[in-house]
């Protein structure tokens, strides 16, 4: 089984989302320090107030892994046709582990479904034994141990068909976005991806979800056309904007609450160039960088994109020699269109400093993934993340004062911060009409991250604290459900109002409230989301 790192992150951040140290526990020493694949090193290669919603916050039940009494679990190990995983396995340690090696997550069972008889099977196991039920296609968001819990790895349903007539793709919720975009490759069509290509398509697109393409088409929720799952009962469903709107609504970014999903399906669009790619710069520039970046995308088209951020490059081989141990600015570009029409767009930034490399070119959408290459192995991390609005002194100023914010974090272990330039279809108006997931109205998306070692664990507030401060006055309060960290709620990602409707619609699907995952609804609540 497969445990790959991710990242909720912006650019160049590499980690997974979430990732934090629970009290008491210490940082996995193994695997060992993360492979690097193509240009891996310059990610650093490591690795609001609501009502109360009366929804368990966590699995609950008070069963460890090794209790007898787990009778329903015992049957459904024998009855499944995928597989069930528990603590007496050989392969439990590997089957339980989440992406961000720093969450020490034990659950009752690991369940591995073949298909969505399965599913029946698994929700009256958890019922009978008074368990509940979250779901990690593969492995990402983790944010609990899991006590209590049923995990559901959703890997078997793998199916991907392509209308390009209609423009829709029907995918299975155990496919990742580098498999997706291998078979768009040549079609001239797009999805709504993010910047891993081993997040999965369900998990990134029903949390929210911030794309490459987010500027020009919107949160990635919004490309939802249809959502098959099977419900709190046991039952089928297939939903859609004419079956059952406002379920439909809600999986737009808050999907892990209502049921287990099997397939989306999801629309596609019309991109036949593609360019982008990273420029790198001193990190003596990075004032001038983040000002050039923030001067361009303010009046950019949205079919123009830009994550950058500082990286500070381990010491180790497969960084190039000039660059081993030093820290650099980078800007990451994807545009829809020609490197003709790019080209101006550009060159107030190619100008404003030396550049060290630009790997800009032209691309095709199965090439997606080398633009940000993030590494894809498992690492320990903690992270923060903020949304901007503005500053008050002006977006020079306050960039500028974020970049030596980053300098001072250094010494504490912060490894990379990074930014995602929002606006565009982001930011229009009544696109949370149709998804809860649906507006953002902030100005960049920012991260840091910090790779964790047993030789080297972090202090959150001393590495993120610098960051915080210079953000003081500046950020919004709300993100994307993709990018809140350990310990937030959805009342960091939607108004109240939004979070009343979501608890209306989980009412009426889950009332028992049988379906788990990381986000409560609000204080002293907890209906959750489900993990990617």
């Amino acid at each position: 089984m497969r445990r790959r790192v991710t990242t909720g992150c912006v650019l160049p951040c590499l980690y997974p989302k979430r990732g934090t140290l629970p009290p008491g526990a210490s940082v996995p020493s193994t695997p060992g320090r993360p492979r690097f694949q193509s240009r891996g090193w310059l990610r650093g290669g490591i690795g609001r107030d609501s009502a109360v919603y009366a929804f368990p916050t966590r699995c609950g039940g008070m069963m460890t892994p090794e209790s007898p009494s787990d009778r329903a679990l015992t049957d459904l190990a024998e009855t499944m046709d995928g597989r069930l995983v528990r603590a007496y396995d050989d392969d439990w340690d590997s089957a339980r582990a989440p992406w961000n090696l720093a969450i020490d997550q034990r659950p009752v069972a690991v369940a591995y479904p073949a298909g969505p008889e399965d599913l029946r099977r698994i929700l009256a196991a958890a019922r009978a034994d008074g368990h509940r039920v979250v779901v990690q296609p593969r492995g990402h968001g983790p944010s609990g141990d899991l006590a209590g819990c049923i995990l559901v790895r959703t890997s078997a349903f793998d199916e991907i068909v392509i209308d390009q007539k209609r423009r829709v793709a029907r995918v299975g919720s155990g496919v990742s976005w580098g498999a997706l975009l291998s078979r768009l490759d040549g079609s001239g069509l797009v999805a709504l991806a993010g910047s891993n290509p081993d997040v999965s398509v369900a998990g990134h697109v029903l949390g929210g979800g911030h794309s490459w393409f987010s500027r020009w088409r919107g949160i990635a929720a919004r490309s939802i056309r249809a959502v098959e799952l099977v419900d709190a009962g046991g039952e089928p469903r297939r939903v859609t904007a004419d079956s059952d709107p406002e379920l439909l609504w809600a999986l737009r970014g808050g999907g892990g609450l209502f049921g287990i999903v099997t397939t989306l399906e999801i629309d596609l669009y019309a991109a036949p160039d593609l360019f982008g790619g990273t420029i790198v710069f001193p990190a003596s520039a990075a004032g001038t960088v983040f000002g050039s970046v923030a001067a361009i995308m303010a009046d950019a088209p949205p079919e123009l994109s830009i994550f950058f951020g500082l990286t500070n490059l381990p010491d180790i081989v497969q960084v190039p020699a000039p660059l081993r141990g030093q820290t650099i600015a980078s800007a990451e570009v994807v545009f829809v269109g020609t490197a003709e029409d790019a080209a101006p767009l550009l060159a107030p930034l190619l100008a404003s400093t030396p550049v060290l490399a630009d790997e800009t070119r032209p691309f095709t959408i199965g090439h997606l993934a080398e633009v940000a290459a993030e590494p894809t192995e498992p690492a320990a991390t903690i992270e923060w993340t903020a949304a901007i609005t503005s500053f008050a002194g002006g977006d020079e100023a306050g960039l500028g004062a974020l970049a030596r914010a980053f300098q001072e974090a250094t010494p504490a272990g912060v490894t990379v911060l990074g930014l995602r330039a929002l606006g565009g279809a982001i930011a229009e108006q009544g696109a949370d009409a149709a998804a809860v997931a649906g507006r953002l109205d902030a100005r960049f998306l920012a991260c840091a991250g910090s790779f964790l070692t047993e030789q080297r664990p972090a202090d959150p507030e001393a590495v993120f604290g610098p960051l915080r401060r210079a953000l003081e006055g500046s950020t919004l309060g709300l993100t994307v459900p993709t990018f809140l960290t350990a310990g937030q709620d959805l009342t960091f990602s939607f108004p109240p109002e939004s979070l009343e409707r979501l608890a209306n619609v989980k009412r009426r699907l889950d009332p028992g409230g049988i379906f788990v995952g990381n986000r409560p609804l609000g204080p002293g609540a907890a209906a959750t989301t489900d993990t990617d």
